[in-house]
């Protein structure tokens, strides 16, 4: 596909926006958007100042962060990598491996260079549909070149970066008109960045549009780190392991619900937190360990995690049981479940079995098959539309719902395939809950979970799970814990839904079903 700006204008503006931050060499006309990235000295860079997030302007950055001319390169570089050449794959990947690459070619980034840079991207995909929208309005192209700049301008708000911008708009008439966009006459889907595919199912889920832009305004957010104190080898309570990452100066807290957590609200080098290399501390969302502790393992039980992927919720449940006991992560992607060995070994995980299964549901797993109604407790963590995780990852929003979103400038909320593949994925989530509830014996217990908030993908699966009294759906019910750590709410009662407005979290589902005892 043709690239939608030509390459003098790319270079015009680019002149434009490097000049005004101060370049310490001066840029000729024909220097080219992509150079190499450099080291940059102070005199190069500009702070952008922490701001707050409203529905009505861009969904800004939360940490003061140092701009440079080669890091707006980079954004560019890393976003048209996505646009252009790997439509549909998550931002995540193509940074990790574009940071791989200039470090190959002996291009050094320090820590606060890969966090700013991270911070313009996501920056970008938090605001993309508004900045589309009004790129639009201005007959321009949504271009990563233009939405990196446009998103530059509009985050840029005070301090140092008042005089750039006064130039800039002076300079380029398209970004004074975009510093004037109404972002208050835009309708409210655009605004709460939401794709056409999970819209209904939000507004099911939340039926005010006070609820529902409360819910998805804390989607927009850049998430907290949390860290789960692992019990098989902190020889402390969380308190003293809390104490020990504060000593070192790290502002950290414990979290409000689970009883292993612990809350990191910025972003650090992971490899620098007490206890994380050795396994003492493990990086998981605090909603993320309320599902795990649904299941309530016990030492000595026969437990399985379906769809482990690499084993994060596996290691919780480990923990849970004490290593004792039979726990198998059992996943459809053996390489998937090959990963999770490092963390199994470091986290001192000796009870876990990776066990590939079968991934074409219109077939039997024989390996499931020969455990028929053995297993104490089983984890269904069920492939699903990923729409709790939003916030960590923004650019999801497109990326999952079509291979080749934004494709030839057309606007990604009229083109995406989230729709077709949203119906794909139900009678998929159905069958893998069927296939894990032939494990369970009488009176063991399942839980269901998804890190989505659509109710096709929660309730309605439940509901549909539970109306058909026969095979493996027989004899199941609702099961709620009596005392949980978070109350049951959703559903009136039966089931738990915990989201960034209400518990701080990623957002999540659960269900918890037992067995009836057979006679």
């Amino acid at each position: 596909m043709p690239r939608l700006a030509s390459f003098q204008s790319k270079v015009k503006s680019a002149c434009y926006l490097l000049s005004l931050i101060h370049v310490s060499s001066a840029l000729s006309t024909t220097t080219t958007l992509k150079p190499r990235l450099r080291r940059h000295s102070p005199s190069s860079s500009f702070a952008l100042n922490s701001v707050s997030t409203s529905t009505s302007k861009f969904n800004l950055i939360t940490n003061p962060i140092e701009i440079s001319s080669s890091l707006i390169n980079s954004a560019i570089d890393v976003l048209e990598e996505q646009y252009f050449r790997r439509p549909g794959t998550p931002i995540d990947s193509i940074l990790r491996k574009y940071i791989k690459q200039q470090s190959s070619d002996e291009v050094s980034y320090d820590s606060d260079e890969k966090d700013s840079l991270r911070e313009i991207i996501l920056g970008v995909a938090r605001s993309q549909y508004k900045i589309d929208g009004k790129l639009k309005q201005l007959g321009l192209d949504c271009t990563p070149e233009n939405r990196v700049v446009a998103h530059v301008v509009a985050i840029a708000q005070g301090g140092d970066s008042r005089e750039l911008v006064r130039n800039l708009i002076k300079s380029n008439e398209w970004l004074q008109e975009f510093r004037r966009a109404d972002y208050d006459s835009m309708d409210l889907q655009t605004k709460l960045e939401c794709p056409n595919w999970a819209w209904p199912g939000l507004n099911e889920a939340y039926p005010t549009e006070d609820e529902l832009t409360l819910q998805l305004e804390k989607l927009l957010q850049p998430p907290p780190l949390d860290l789960r104190v692992n019990t098989l080898k902190c020889k402390v309570g969380r308190d003293e392991t809390l104490d020990a990452i504060q000593s070192a100066g790290f502002n950290a807290i414990a979290t409000p619900w689970s009883p292993l957590g612990i809350r990191l609200n910025k972003r650090v080098p992971l490899g620098t937190i007490p206890g994380l290399l050795d396994g003492i501390v493990e990086p998981q969302d605090e909603g993320s360990q309320l599902v795990a502790a649904l299941l309530d393992a016990q030492p000595g039980e026969t437990v399985a995690d379906y769809c482990a992927g690499t084993g994060g919720k596996t290691l919780a449940i480990a923990a849970q049981m004490q290593n004792k006991g039979r726990l198998y992560s059992l996943d459809v992607d053996g390489d998937r479940l090959e990963r999770g060995r490092p963390r199994c070994a470091k986290a001192g995980v000796s009870n876990a079995q990776r066990q590939t299964v079968q991934a074409d549901m219109s077939r039997k797993d024989k390996w499931c098959k020969r455990r028929k109604r053995t297993f104490d407790r089983v984890l269904v963590d069920a492939p699903c539309s990923g729409v709790g995780s939003w916030r960590r990852k923004p650019d999801a929003r497109r990326t999952w719902g079509s291979v080749g979103y934004n494709a030839g400038g057309d606007d990604a909320m009229d083109v995406d395939e989230g729709v077709d593949r949203l119906k794909e994925l139900l009678p998929l989530q159905q069958h893998i809950l069927r296939r894990a509830a032939r494990l369970v014996k009488s009176g063991g217990r399942l839980v269901y979970v998804t890190c989505s908030l659509l109710p096709e993908e929660n309730e309605h699966q439940i509901e549909e799970f539970l109306k058909c009294d026969e095979g493996e759906a027989s004899g199941w019910r609702l099961d709620v814990p009596q005392n949980f750590a978070v109350p049951f709410e959703a559903g009136n009662g039966r089931y738990l839904r915990l989201t960034p407005a209400q518990h701080g979290t990623d957002g999540f589902f659960a269900a918890v079903l037992r067995k009836d005892e057979q006679d």
